[in-house]
């Protein structure tokens, strides 16, 4: 049984004021150090956009990639996935990474221009390097009380995806993220931690499936991107309305969460929102 829950952010747009050791990144990658009673696990959940700026802050925080026991990737974009390359290099042993398997697909957006915005390497180039794949597309166990959402399903009316293609039967077709997932940990006593990576589904989409899959109500934290950047105020207003109803003792939005709607968030949900910054330590 999960009995104690320790995240330290890798990677995030923000810079930390306390921390200027630390680089910055369009990205995110977070640390998840479980204490499991016979054993701790750490459980990588994504690997910011660069290898450079990766190995620069595990190094900086003191961290070991080869004592990381897991790798999760939340989606196939690149600022989710760029640094994972570098982390292989820097382990002697393999390790097993969890991901949809849809996060080779091509990844594309079309504004301002037609660009490539995936993951920089391939399958085979990922276990030439010593990663063990595990592409799954539903719900994945990681540890007692610790598991992936897998395909999240879209209920909310205001929560869409847009802006994003891919490529199917030699055509662009809109892409509506399949891949995307979060990280769903029952902390007993507390209740339901919710971690994602953009959630291009829809936190609350994220958060009400985080609920029905692991049969627990009481949301006590969110923590991740909530892909608000650009979204309008009615998307805004209604996602941090539905965050209010959900009460959660602890919302720490960052990354393409977008500084409108944060400032939106605060003010509706006040001091339980707190903005993310890289070296940032948060512990249940």
């Amino acid at each position: 049984m999960l009995q104690d829950l320790c995240l330290t952010i890798v990677v995030e747009n923000s810079a930390s004021l306390e921390n200027d050791h630390l680089q910055a990144q369009h990205g995110l990658s977070i640390l998840l150090d479980l204490d499991l009673g016979s054993e701790n696990m750490l459980l990588l959940w994504d690997t910011g956009a660069t290898p450079e700026v990766m190995l620069h802050n595990t190094d900086a925080l003191h961290i070991d990639p080869e004592e990381i026991d897991l790798i999760c990737l939340s989606h196939g974009h690149y600022d989710h996935t760029g640094g994972l390359m570098g982390l292989l290099q820097r382990r002697m042993a393999p390790v097993p990474i969890v991901a949809h398997p849809d996060i080779f697909a091509p990844k594309l957006k079309v504004r301002p221009f037609l660009k490539y915005i995936g993951a920089p390497f391939t399958r085979d180039q990922l276990e030439a390097a010593g990663a063990i794949m595990l592409p799954c597309r539903g719900p994945a166990t990681l540890a007692p009380g610790v598991m992936t959402t897998g395909e999240v399903p879209r209920v909310e009316a205001f929560e869409t995806v847009e802006g994003f293609w891919t490529m199917r039967d030699d055509q662009y077709t809109p892409d509506a993220m399949p891949d995307d997932q979060s990280l769903a940990i029952h902390l007993p006593g507390k209740g339901l931690v919710v971690i994602s990576g953009c959630a291009h589904s829809g936190i609350i989409n994220t958060i009400r499936y985080a609920q029905r899959i692991t049969g627990e109500e009481r949301l006590y934290a969110v923590i991740g991107g909530f892909h608000l950047m650009g979204a309008d105020n009615k998307r805004i207003d209604a996602t941090a309305r539905a965050l209010l109803d959900l009460d959660s003792a602890v919302v720490r939005p960052g990354h393409c969460t977008g500084q409108k709607a944060l400032s939106r968030l605060q003010d509706i949900l006040g001091e339980s929102c707190q903005p993310l910054t890289v070296g940032d330590s948060i512990e249940f």
